[in-house]
């Protein structure tokens, strides 16, 4: 089974587009879907993701979590070059149908308000 991410990403008017494409464990227990696959750092990536909600877990070194709900903000600590940075995971909107989660959040510094950057996020998930 793949996985294919592909991600927008706007650096303050500047657009990347980041798309990956994986080997992927799914595994479905609990009423969740767990994927579980490597990235390009070799480090293991957690997918835990029910109809309203997903948590994606990056096991680096300091672990970093961030927790997409629709219409909501969440908290989280992400490793930079100047040290771990606590930051808002605002949520504009997520939808899951089928085989596919597409989530459009920003990532806010909590003490201003402001984006660091905005993101479209679009994962399926399958036999491609």
């Amino acid at each position: 089974m793949k996985i294919i991410i592909q991600n927008e990403i706007d650096l303050d008017g500047e657009m990347e587009v980041v798309e990956e494409i994986r080997d992927v464990e799914a595994v479905e227990k609990g009423g969740f879907l767990y994927l579980t696959y490597q990235n390009d750092e070799k480090e293991r990536v957690v997918l835990k993701i029910t109809d309203t909600d997903c948590t994606m877990t990056r096991f680096s070194k300091p672990k970093s979590v961030m927790h997409f709900i629709n219409q909501e903000t969440t908290v989280t600590q992400i490793a930079t070059p100047v040290g771990i940075q606590i930051l808002h995971v605002v949520t504009d909107r997520y939808e899951k149908r089928e085989n596919q989660i597409t989530v459009g959040y920003a990532l806010q510094i909590p003490q201003t308000g402001q984006d660091l950057a905005r993101y479209h996020l679009k994962i399926r998930w399958g036999i491609f």
